[in-house]
């Protein structure tokens, strides 16, 4: 059994011990987000990518243009392709570290996060990210809870044992009171939606610096259990599962419900009936976990019908820019195609066992 699974396991346990006021759901899995935030860290999306999911953190994918999504989206093919990867040089903090897919590495935490251990504070055990700038891995001064780096671009945000979000680059600190799961990043990499413990979500900028609050969304009364806002693929949207009964933990989700970023305008409804965790970029396809399971298996789930199209037993998968699936643990990541099907597996170093790590493109 893996770490995440232990430390979901004690926090079901936990939960089932102390229900939950009817009222307060959500609640639940807020006041205990900080034992689950180990869900998927990276974002090329998180995580929560991550790379978080996020979660917390997750894994936004890069988009040029924001387009919104398709009415009527078709099959994705079956991509059987063979995975490669040149030969690497010297300590793996030389260079940006490449993954299947043609991703890389865009931060690692210090090992055990959450656990007893020490902060690390070194290359091998401590919060480092990719300065784009010189192409090689930095430590990040200080202790923090985990760090979140940013799927494009030079970004990266730490949090520290309050709870708060602090921009790695310029020092702001945009967000204060505890979060639930992992902050995910847009597919861009320039916004951060960030799910609060206070029934809202905050949404912060990283070019500007600029904070958009919706303090009690109304999205957060009605929804599931497992309860986290994810960047659509057009960068202007968010989503947020609905449970069939709000209030009832471990109800099952109902539908997914698309808000507009910037206001928190309800735009339409989705019939995915699991909680969203990772869009395609072409925004046919969305993997989903169901909410009395948590974390696997994942499905492949078509966006416009709902239907389950494949099942993936593979750990924090996250989809990649040409539609292919990335599943990335800290010893090891695949590959896989829309059906679920492996193309192919690299290990990686042993730097990176104990630790969450956050992805993005060259």
């Amino acid at each position: 059994m893996t770490r995440l699974e232990d430390i979901v396991g004690e926090a079901v346990r936990d939960l089932a011990g102390n229900a939950p006021a009817p009222h307060d759901l959500a609640a639940v899995a807020r006041t205990r987000g900080r034992r689950l935030r180990r869900r998927r860290r990276a974002a090329i999306g998180t995580a929560t990518l991550a790379l978080a999911v996020v979660a917390a953190v997750p894994f936004v994918l890069f988009q040029p243009e924001r387009k919104a999504l398709p009415t009527t989206p078709t099959p994705a093919p079956s991509m059987s392709v063979t995975v490669s990867q040149p030969p690497r040089t010297g300590h793996w903090s030389e260079q940006p570290y490449l993954l299947p897919g043609g991703v890389v590495v865009t931060a690692l935490s210090h090992k055990d996060v959450g656990g007893d251990l020490p902060y690390g504070k070194t290359l091998k055990d401590g919060d480092v990210v990719l300065d784009r700038t010189t192409g090689r891995y930095r430590v990040v001064p200080g202790q923090h809870w985990t760090v979140y780096g940013a799927p494009a671009g030079p970004h990266a945000v730490v949090s520290d044992d309050h709870e708060d979000l602090i921009s790695v680059n310029t020092g702001q600190r945009f967000f204060t009171g505890g979060y639930l799961l992992s902050p995910m990043w847009s597919p861009d990499g320039t916004r951060m939606v960030v799910t609060t413990q206070a029934g809202g979500y905050v949404i912060w900028d990283a070019t500007t610096g600029a904070v958009i609050e919706q303090p009690n969304h109304p999205g957060m009364k009605t929804c599931s259990s497992l309860c986290y806002y994810t960047w659509l693929p057009n960068g202007q949207e968010i989503a947020l599962p609905r449970a069939e009964q709000p209030g009832v933990r471990d109800s099952k989700v109902k539908d997914v419900v698309v808000y507009s970023a910037d206001t928190g305008a309800q735009l339409r409804v989705l019939p995915i009936t699991g909680i969203p965790d990772s869009w395609s970029q072409d925004g046919r396809y969305v993997l989903v976990m169901d909410p009395q399971l948590w974390i696997n298996p994942v499905q492949v789930v078509d966006v416009r019908t709902g239907a389950a199209v494949a099942t993936l037993r593979g750990r924090n998968p996250s989809f990649l820019p040409d539609g292919r699936i990335l599943s990335v643990t800290d010893r090891k990541a695949e590959l896989y195609d829309v059906s679920g099907k492996r193309l192919g597996s690299q290990k990686l170093p042993a730097d990176f066992t104990g630790r969450d790590l956050s992805i993005g493109m060259p």
